[in-house]
Parts: C-alpha cells; structure tokens; sequence
C-alpha cells in the first residue's frame, strides 16, 4: 500500500507540474484553412540581355565586351523610368587538342521598369550590340502589397465563418483561437516573348512583342480552434 501510495502522489506531482507549466490537456480542438486569392496584372518587366564575344586575344576581347556594355549603359540611363544594373563578368579558354586556342567572354545588363512599353522599345534597341538572356514579369511591391492586405482581411473573415459553422453544428457556445497563420505565395507565369527576327539584329522601331500576364496572389490563414461545448 506504501508503494502504491508513492506513485500515486508521484503521479499527481507530475499532472501539477504540467499543469504549473501551462500545458494542461486541451480538448475539442479544430484545425481550420481558409483561403482568398486574386489575379493581378505584373506591372513589372524585367529583362536581362549580354554582350557575348569570342577572341584569340584576352585582351581585345576585354575591349570589346566593355565597350558594348558601355555603348548598353549609356542608351538605358537615358531612361529615368528603367532601374540599371550589371552582372557578371566571365571569360574563359576555348581548348583545342589541349591548347588555349581562344578566348570567350560574357557580361550581363539587367532592366527592371513598370514602363513595359518603354522597356521593350529599349530592348529592342539593345539587341544591335547585346543579345536578351531572359525575360520575366513580375507584380510590383506597392501592388502586391495592396492586394495582400485586401486578401488578408477577406482571407481572417472566411477563416471566422468556418469556425462559426463547425461550432454551430457541433452545438458550441462558442470558440477561442488558440493559434492562428497567416501566409502570403504568389505564382508567376512562365516567360513570354517574341522577338520577329530570332536571327538578325532589330530595327530599332521594332520593339519586342511581349504579354506580361496575370500573377496569382494568395493569402492562406490556417489555426486552431477551441469549441466550448457544455
């Protein structure tokens, strides 16, 4: 009976000591999701273009490349609506029958604006010297924050209406959240362009032929709830 005894209040210490560390057993829990999304037209065009070269001199190839890049600069900082950047610088040995018989180099020029028009009527431009490495669009931050927030507030009141619904039928007095999420993705389309001569340099009134599309922004709220039934 003293055995027993022990464990018995052994056991009870325990049930205090989870209790005093506030995780009692939790009883009529729910998990619930909800979620709200919109199409939103990308306001945003990016596009990467490279001057590209091949040469026995490592020299003159490193004149080249930096002279096309700076002829790039100068025609796009004329723009004060298209955001300027360079990437990476690479050159490397051709080998031949195990002999450095040339050399190639690369760099890129990388565009961002929200004037598509403008952008691609620049791109264009640029493809007498440089070549477009990538294209892509995007929704702006401003936008996307808009519609989030929009999403969000729509998103926290569907999440409510499912914890009224599941605890009217489960005859509930009422519910407490006990932990809740918020969550924010979007989805871009995959790149879109069209250039008319793949082949040959552009005129330079023949601006790219581009669809920036639709992003899809979503907002997911997942939690807990505690029902209060009787």
């Amino acid at each position: 009976m003293r055995h027993l005894a022990w464990i018995l209040a052994g056991a009870l210490a325990l049930a205090g000591i989870v209790r005093a560390d506030g995780e009692p057993l939790r009883y009529n829990q729910v998990r619930l999701q909800a979620q709200q999304s919109e199409s939103v037209s990308n306001d945003t065009m990016h596009v990467t273009l490279n001057t590209y070269a091949e040469m026995q001199d490592s020299s003159r190839l490193a004149e080249r490349i930096n002279r096309d890049m700076e002829w790039a600069l100068a025609k796009a900082r004329q723009h004060s609506a298209v955001k300027v950047s360079t990437g990476g610088y690479q050159t490397w040995p051709v080998i031949r029958k195990e002999v450095t018989s040339a050399w190639r180099g690369q760099q890129d020029l990388i565009l961002e604006s929200r004037d598509t028009k403008l952008l691609s009527q620049l791109t264009a431009e640029l493809q007498e010297k440089l070549k477009i490495k990538s294209m892509s669009f995007s929704v702006s931050d401003a936008q996307r924050a808009a519609v989030e927030n929009r999403l969000i507030d729509a998103a926290l009141n569907a999440f409510k209406l499912r914890a009224r619904i599941v605890g009217d039928n489960l005859n509930a007095k009422g519910y407490r959240i006990v932990d809740i999420r918020v969550d924010t993705s979007s989805q871009r389309p995959p790149v879109i362009y069209q250039t008319r001569v793949s082949t040959m340099a552009m005129e330079a009134n023949d601006a790219v032929a581009v669809e920036g599309g639709e992003s899809d922004v979503q907002v997911t709220v997942s939690g807990t709830i505690e029902l209060q039934i009787p």
